[in-house]
């Protein structure tokens, strides 16, 4: 009766650790679009035609210049402009066809950031009539890898 008794435990037990693991192997029903996460420190989103993909800022301090990071793209056949704006300045840049643009490659600064490196400011993205904004990381050059996109402060600062 005992072997009956340790054979059915032991049966029991493998039951179960096969139900433990089938849910924990992770299985998923998500396709890779559902599924897909940012791993940059910026902020994704889209803008009509235009993918906009880790934006964040790079300023020294507050008060002082900002340079945009992060990549435009222009999922459309036509042209598009692109204006990005805070509380106090805007820039502009116009998108060819299928274009992408990173503003690693090219600058893109405004005048001044409102808030400290490690805060988040709002900036608008529009796109035509359509326009969402953006709660986006300014960063400085405590991480090496943004140093060289500091700009250089501004005049008025350097006195």
């Amino acid at each position: 009766m005992r072997g009956l008794h340790w054979r059915s435990s032991q049966l029991l037990g493998a039951g179960l650790m096969g139900i433990i693991l089938a849910g924990l192997s992770g299985c998923s029903t998500a396709t890779p679009d559902e599924d897909w996460h940012a791993i940059a420190n910026g902020v994704d989103g889209d803008v009509g035609a235009v993918d906009v993909r880790s934006l964040l800022i790079v300023s020294q301090d507050a008060n002082q210049p900002g340079r945009f990071l992060g990549t435009l793209f222009n999922t459309s056949t036509e042209p598009v402009d692109v204006v990005l704006s805070d509380s106090d300045d805007s820039v502009a840049v116009r998108l060819g066809p299928q274009e992408e643009l990173g503003f690693d490659t090219n600058p893109l600064l405004l005048s001044s950031v409102s808030d400290i490196p490690g805060s988040r400011v709002p900036i608008s993205v529009t796109v035509g009539s359509e326009k969402e904004e953006f709660s986006t990381p300014v960063l400085d050059g405590t991480l090496q890898a943004y140093r060289p996109f500091l700009p250089s402060a501004s005049p008025s600062a350097q006195k």
